[in-house]
């Protein structure tokens, strides 16, 4: 039996705090687009609810958010390739053997319409309906056709 790996734990943990890591950046740029829709919004003669320099420093801290979540993703990223890389060598086997027990399949299944083909011709041959009895040696050729389609797909996968 083929069995997928499942991907380890870290994966999940990954994803867990690049989302914290994302969602932390986007209170942070909306947080800034509002100072700044305040700072634009304010009239002439009144009192600044907000300068220009307090919405530049909420821009400025925003750079370690940004660079908390790129961190987070290319962790998580690498962590998901890493899973990816293992699958592969984790599968080759498996993947080997069932190709050649399907290979075997195939061939065992051609051998035995080959059969019935044949017992169908020497039972007419005979002047005998085979046909009375079962149907199937005189269906084995078309069925033999079938599975040569069968088996050119499988020669090219």
């Amino acid at each position: 039996m083929i069995v997928v790996p499942q991907p380890p734990a870290a994966i999940a943990e990954a994803e867990e705090v690049h989302r914290k890591a994302a969602a932390a950046l986007q209170e942070g740029q909306q947080c800034h687009i509002e100072a700044g829709r305040r700072l634009a919004a304010q009239q002439l003669g009144r009192v600044p609810e907000i300068t220009a320099q307090e919405v530049e420093a909420i821009g400025l801290a925003l750079t370690p958010l940004f660079e908390a979540e790129q961190a987070a993703r290319a962790r998580r990223d690498e962590i998901v390739q890493a899973f990816r890389d293992s699958i592969g060598p984790a599968l080759t086997q498996p993947l080997q053997e069932y190709r050649q027990a399907v290979s075997k399949a195939i061939a065992d299944l051609e051998r035995l319409l080959a059969q019935g083909t044949g017992v169908h011709a020497k039972a007419k041959a005979a002047g005998f309906d085979l046909g009375q009895i079962d149907k199937l040696p005189g269906f084995a050729a078309h069925l033999g056709e079938r599975l040569n389609l069968v088996r050119t797909v499988f020669d090219r996968t």
